[in-house]
């Protein structure tokens, strides 16, 4: 299902929206700057919207605990999550747009599948 117009436009701005809330420490002790706080903390909320948004569209537990593991690491701990169901795919997709839309470069998204089915053989 596709998010209606309206509907993307008020999630955008929800991310583009200033935040004073600080996003969580990264687990090797360094101190995160200003700018990758705010990038965690948007795409936090943009996240927790969108879960109300997609809720009962095939989203797996996998996925909803690798964006939450990825928030509480302060959006430091690596890409590590890979969309498995179409909803996945969809919630992802909508992800994506929303954090770039605020301001957050696609190599800051956590979103990665380190395997693949085999190529198919050559003749």
């Amino acid at each position: 299902m596709r998010l209606r117009p309206a509907t993307a436009i008020l999630l955008s701005s929800l991310v583009l929206a200033p935040s004073s809330s600080s996003a969580a420490s990264q687990e090797d002790g360094a101190t995160p700057d200003a700018w990758t706080i705010e990038k965690c903390d948007r795409y936090r909320r943009a996240f927790t919207d969108l879960l109300k948004v997609f809720e009962g569209r095939d989203i797996t537990d996998g996925f909803i605990r690798g964006n939450r593991d990825f928030i509480a690491a302060g959006c430091s701990n690596g890409a590590d999550i890979c969309p498995t169901s179409p909803g996945d795919m969809e919630f992802a997709n909508a992800l994506t747009l929303m954090a770039m839309n605020g301001g957050a470069a696609s190599s800051f998204l956590p979103f990665i599948c380190r395997t693949s089915p085999a190529p198919p053989a050559l003749p």
